[in-house]
């Protein structure tokens, strides 16, 4: 019997593999998964096909983050992404993130700060209990 959701997950990694020149691993500008401490996270959507891989994982995180220009709207990559759990501190870390980032934190209140070009964002998230996703869209003016 074909199980409908790793056909899905293996079209969704043969794009993503598609997009990538031979021998190329994921890197910056490019989508990328993993885990940093113990925060998951998924990074890219410079292209169709990772807005696409992103959008197949986007119910596993909690917190996802958009980042753009101010009046085009044009998504904004190679952000320098940094959370911080009010109480705790940093728990996350990216350099070259985006546009679009989904992380999946435990409840808290966090600040998250990202940076395009010298100029930092600085947002302030509460993630409750009952995992409700949020999603943050932050602009930086041209």
């Amino acid at each position: 019997m074909i199980d409908i959701g790793q056909v899905a997950r293996a079209l969704c990694v043969a794009l993503v593999c598609a997009a990538l020149p031979a021998g190329a691993a994921p890197a910056q500008g490019k989508l990328q998964t993993g885990t940093i401490g113990t925060v998951t996270y998924a990074s890219g959507g410079s292209s169709v096909d990772e807005r696409a891989a992103l959008e197949t994982m986007r119910a596993a995180f909690n917190l996802r983050l958009a980042f753009a220009v101010h009046d085009t709207g044009a998504k904004l990559g190679n952000v320098a992404l940094v959370v911080e759990d009010v109480r705790q501190g940093p728990v996350f870390k990216l350099a070259g993130s985006g546009p679009l980032v989904y992380l999946k934190l435990p409840p808290g209140t966090y600040t998250v700060s990202a940076t395009s070009k010298g100029v930092e964002q600085r947002r302030r998230v509460t993630l409750d209990r009952f995992g409700d996703a949020r999603e943050l869209f932050i602009y930086w003016v041209p």
